[in-house]
């Protein structure tokens, strides 16, 4: 069947610090806050540590409901979206900044860092992330997206950093992956390996960043390609959705703009999103551009009838973003029908 089950999330290092050290990652980021001069909001300030040990909870909760969700369905693979961060492929250097590009190896791994300087994370330091992949559909789908759809997509079977900074300090060995793909394994179904097609979308490169309704027609046009598969197909986006955490919005988030954003998910109304890139302003700056990834991932889903149920939206500034999680679920008839 075609893609019959979508899912978008949040993934802030700050959700993954372990729950004893709460308090601390906390105090970090302001710490981090105040020295960049930003603002520290009252409500911030005054949370205790049984506030944050609740957002903590909370936040295990979404992660166990999107987990739910992928199990439920039980995909045989998975298309996830996530933004590069200008780590997986050289956009801190000057070789290759692309605006959409596909992974065709056959597995990607890493080795966890320690979220918010050093306060570990939730699988421990130097932990190991492991994805097998599905090198046959990814270059598949990239064919049909570059020589059949029109799609300038960059390709790579390797990720290596190329970390040209001054002062940048090496990194570990192997593949590397960006928190969008890394920090959401806590999601990932334990009862089987599910294989993965990883598409990075450039979300902090101003001069490669897609545009919004380029990245809801990226989604229109893999449902299409997909839409006669005899597999059960997943897709996941994962980022956002406001936050600017190098920037002089650093833990303030737009609330008004993420219920926006929200709404038009759920009312299968994503199309409205189209513009949200093609003007400046500082709430869509930083990491705001992640929400690429979900206006994708409605693209396809709404190809298929479907509208977004929301899981929850929470904004913790511990994590410096507004949170969302969310899935869709395209109706029995549609997938039937294609």
């Amino acid at each position: 069947m075609p893609i019959g089950l979508g899912i978008g999330m949040s993934h802030s290092p700050a959700m993954y610090t372990p729950r004893d050290k709460v308090r601390a990652g906390a105090d970090r980021v302001i710490s981090n806050a105040l020295e960049r001069g930003n603002l520290i909001p009252t409500a911030f300030s005054q949370m205790t540590k049984e506030d944050l040990e609740a957002n903590w909870d909370r936040f295990r909760k979404d992660h166990a409901d999107v987990k739910a969700q992928i199990e439920a369905y039980h995909p045989d693979v998975l298309i996830m979206l996530g933004g590069d961060h200008g780590r997986d492929f050289g956009l801190y250097g000057h070789s290759n900044k692309v605006n959409m590009l596909i992974f065709t190896g056959s597995e990607a791994s890493a080795q966890m860092p320690s979220p918010n300087g050093g306060m570990g994370g939730m699988m421990g330091d130097g932990a190991k992330v492991h994805y097998k992949c599905d090198p046959d559909t990814a270059k598949f789908l990239a064919n049909e997206l570059i020589s059949k759809v029109g799609f300038d997509l960059a390709v790579s079977e390797e990720m290596k950093i190329v970390d040209t900074r001054p002062g940048a300090s090496p990194e570990p060995e192997g593949s590397i992956l960006t928190g969008s793909f890394m920090n959401i394994h806590e999601s990932m179904p334990t009862s089987y390996e599910l294989p993965i097609v990883m598409i990075y979308l450039n979300t902090f490169e101003k001069m490669a960043m897609v545009s919004a309704k380029r990245c809801y027609e990226l989604g229109e046009a893999l449902a299409k390609i997909l839409e006669h598969d005899k597999r059960k197909i997943a897709i996941l986006g994962s980022g956002g959705l406001s936050h600017d955490p190098f920037g002089p919005r650093n833990i303030w988030n737009d609330t008004p703009l993420d219920q926006w954003m929200i709404e038009q998910f759920t009312n299968g109304n994503a199309k409205a999103l189209h513009d949200l890139y093609y003007f400046d302003s500082m709430t869509v700056r930083g990491g705001t551009g992640e929400t690429r990834c979900w206006i994708t991932v409605a693209g396809a889903m709404e190809y298929m009838g479907a509208k977004a149920k929301l899981i929850d939206y929470h904004y913790a500034p511990e994590t410096q973003t507004g949170n969302a999680f969310a899935y869709w679920n395209a109706p029995a008839g549609k997938a039937a029908k294609i």
